[in-house]
């Protein structure tokens, strides 16, 4: 990751920890806390500030309003593994298995006032206006999860479908991350729509190659069996490329057998007919897009390179 990145986090881990959360009723805040405290990229943050340092350098008082994103993004997780009957995170028992689901869901309650109550510390001459763009991406989100939800109980769904899916759900609140940065800085308003539109793009990118490595990433780094996400049938970027083909269809339909075999058989077929690389070709595209964008808003040339490197990492990275 780009040193910079590293700069950064060990400011935000310390804002996070010291984020005023009560200590009663101990059974709503303890789970909050560990929650807070399981290992995280704290990427949506990051995004943030880097993209405020466009426009002006970080004080003290920027930390915690970049930490809405967080608490936001916390709370969809705590929710998300209720709705998945998630056992773990990041390798750490889930809220609602440590505790039990009625404390996990008032714990992403919790969550999302606390971002609130960090999003209004935010200096920046247009707060209603920011306010009302992180509701605008939180019922995004919301509907990414229901639509995701939908999905799961569908034999197939388009492209564009998918497409529309994650942008909703991971990408609302990447965009936001960077249009954010352009509120703390001040920018114009057409300044904060190119800075969505190229977080728009980016949370593709990083979605993307999700789907990507799941499928065709090397185990050794990414530390997962390859192949899970057609182990659970989920229908993500690559299957949705591939099932049209009556011969993968054919595959995939061998559902409630040979479980190990379909999942080679299906990695294998994709291997042969190009798929690694039709992925390859939608990230490379939407890069380009995003780039594009990013050349054309005005800000420091170190930050803007910044954003670039931090962003094109992420987008090929390997594990």
């Amino acid at each position: 990751m780009h040193p910079h990145f590293h700069t950064l986090l060990p400011k935000l881990e310390k804002a996070l920890a010291q984020f005023p959360i009560p200590d009663q009723p101990a059974n709503l805040y303890d789970p909050i806390r560990y929650f807070l405290q399981l290992p995280g990229k704290r990427i949506r943050p990051i995004f943030v500030l880097m993209t405020q340092e466009l426009f002006r350098s970080i004080e003290e008082g920027d930390w915690v309003p970049s930490l809405a994103t967080e608490l936001f993004h916390n709370f969809s997780l705590v929710h998300d593994d209720i709705m998945d009957k998630a056992d773990l995170r990041r390798g750490f028992q889930t809220v609602h298995k440590k505790w039990n689901e009625p404390t996990a869901l008032l714990a992403g309650d919790s969550l999302l006032i606390f971002a609130y109550q960090a999003l209004v510390q935010s200096n920046t001459m247009n707060l209603v206006a920011l306010i009302q763009r992180f509701n605008e991406m939180s019922l995004a989100v919301c509907e990414g999860q229901q639509l995701d939800m939908d999905f799961s109980e569908m034999e197939l769904v388009s492209v564009d479908q998918y497409l529309e899916m994650i942008d909703r759900k991971t990408g609302a609140l990447i965009a936001f991350s960077f249009e954010m940065g352009g509120f703390l800085g001040n920018a114009s308003a057409e300044e904060r729509l190119a800075l969505h539109q190229f977080g728009h793009a980016m949370g593709r990118c990083f979605q993307l190659r999700d789907d990507y490595l799941d499928l065709f990433g090397n185990e050794r780094l990414t530390g997962k069996k390859r192949g899970g996400d057609i182990g659970n049938s989920k229908l993500t970027y690559p299957v949705l490329l591939s099932l049209p083909h009556a011969d993968f269809h054919a595959i995939w339909d061998r559902k409630s057998t040979e479980a190990e075999s379909r999942i080679q058989d299906a990695l294998s077929w994709m291997e042969s007919n190009g798929i690694s690389h039709e992925v390859e070709k939608l990230i490379a595209s939407e890069m380009a897009i995003g780039m594009q964008l990013l050349q054309h808003i005005s800000g420091q040339a170190e930050a803007k390179s910044k954003i670039e490197e931090v962003c094109k990492m992420l987008a090929y990275r390997d594990k």
